[in-house]
């Protein structure tokens, strides 16, 4: 990616260059009581130079705000992480305490209620 980042700031050299040698008419600029005297070229590669720094001031705060915070997301995953590998040294202390081996107990046939019934059948007597 900086190869990227070369290429394109020599692309802009060389633009700039052409720049400077095609507008060499001298003007003058004039702002309230100063009067500024130069090259065309020059005047505007000032100029821009000025709106790349005002950019800049105004992306500063943000791009501090968002460092700062990332910052702190980043010693927020490192505390989280030596948290977990506490709690996983935990957990592996607690399985090997409780390695120690359990006899199966045969389960117990549940006792069933013993209902009787009277198996003496009693048929109704008919009356005629």
């Amino acid at each position: 990616m900086a190869t990227v980042y070369l290429i394109f700031a020599l692309v802009i050299s060389v633009v700039a260059v052409v720049f400077a040698l095609q507008n060499t008419m001298v003007i003058t600029i004039s702002f309230l009581a100063w009067k500024v005297t130069g090259s065309l070229s020059l005047v505007l590669l000032v100029t821009l130079a000025i709106g790349a720094v005002i950019g800049l001031l105004v992306l500063a705060p943000s791009t501090i705000k968002h460092t700062l915070a990332a910052s702190g997301h980043r010693k927020r995953i490192g505390l989280l992480e030596k948290e977990l590998d506490e709690h996983k040294i935990k957990v592996a202390e607690l399985q090997k305490s409780n390695t120690t081996p359990v006899t199966p107990v045969a389960p117990q046939p549940v006792p069933q209620p013993q209902t009787t019934l009277p198996l003496t059948s009693q048929t109704p007597e008919k009356t005629s």
